[in-house]
């Protein structure tokens, strides 16, 4: 039986349709009149009108692939795709498989792989621009869905399960942070053995055209697409909670950076703190290790 209460949960087996412009996928019983992420401030309407895209028709048009980035960490990612075009992130543990962020869309050559990998048992996301398809995932997975309780009005095509917070560990050696932010709900997901930041959208890197997991320049943003910079004190608290972290590495739903850890990243948040908030891009080798 679903879950909820029964006359409504029907709604969750109702069609989902992405958009091409920012990739925010709904359930609807049509093709969507408007899109309501592209509505909200951190990013822009299209200028043509909006285009929305079934499951098979995405999975026809933006390709889907996959890598294993380090031992037991998978990353997907559509090339070519319209839109944002964030990665997912499959991450393996010994006791279960936990997605982060996910992709425009999954290809079933890629949800075959993740079912031949041991399936899903977590998924989450930093925050709704790297949703993407988690719509695929959970109808595919079943797996638990732990979202910030601050961000729940944007989940309504998925059935949260686990909302928590500000922190949470659902598998042993992977915590949850809630930042907020640049979304209320804005989280990372520390990877406490292999020392890997998910940092979400708290950061933004531009990469090497030679390396795309070395990282050149290191920026902060309350929405990238317009240029608004972070607060005073959004900042501190991305400074409490990354201070608090061991990390040596930092990955977004766009660069997964090899060579940016703690040390850089409180650089970055304690240069802005001493002078003003901006969104400019700071050379990574400019900061204080």
């Amino acid at each position: 039986m679903s879950p909820g209460y029964l006359p409504f949960a029907g709604a969750l087996a109702l069609p989902a349709y992405t958009c091409d412009n920012c990739g925010f996928w709904q359930r609807h019983f049509t093709v969507p009149a408007a899109c309501p992420m592209c509505l909200d401030a951190r990013h822009v309407v299209p200028q043509g009108g909006w285009q929305f895209w079934t499951e098979a028709e995405a999975q026809a048009r933006f390709p889907c692939h996959w890598e294993e980035l380090e031992p037991g960490v998978w990353r997907f990612w559509n090339d070519p795709v319209s839109g944002i075009g964030p990665s997912a992130y499959l991450i393996q543990t010994p006791q279960g498989n936990m997605g982060f962020e996910a992709c425009p869309v999954f290809s079933e050559a890629a949800l075959k792989h993740i079912a031949s990998l041991g399936g899903m048992q977590v998924l989450s996301s930093s925050h709704p621009h790297a949703y993407g398809a988690l719509v695929q995932l959970q109808d595919r997975f079943d797996p638990e869905l732990c979202l910030p309780a601050a961000d729940f009005v944007w989940s309504a095509a998925l059935q949260v399960s686990w909302p928590y917070d500000d922190f949470l560990e659902p598998l042993p050696g992977l915590e949850l942070h809630r930042t907020a932010g640049h979304f209320d709900g804005h989280a990372v997901l520390f990877d406490r053995s292999r020392k890997i930041l998910f940092c979400g959208d708290a950061l933004k890197f531009e990469l090497d055209p030679a390396d795309f997991r070395r990282a050149v320049t290191i920026s902060a943003h309350k929405a990238f697409v317009r240029g608004v910079p972070l607060t005073t004190d959004e900042l501190r608290r991305y400074r409490d909670v990354f201070a608090a972290l061991d990390f040596t590495q930092t990955w977004t739903p766009f660069e997964p950076a090899a060579n940016c850890g703690r040390a850089e990243v409180l650089a970055l948040i304690d240069g802005m703190l001493a002078t003003r908030p901006h969104a400019a891009p700071v050379p990574l080798d400019s900061l204080k290790r």
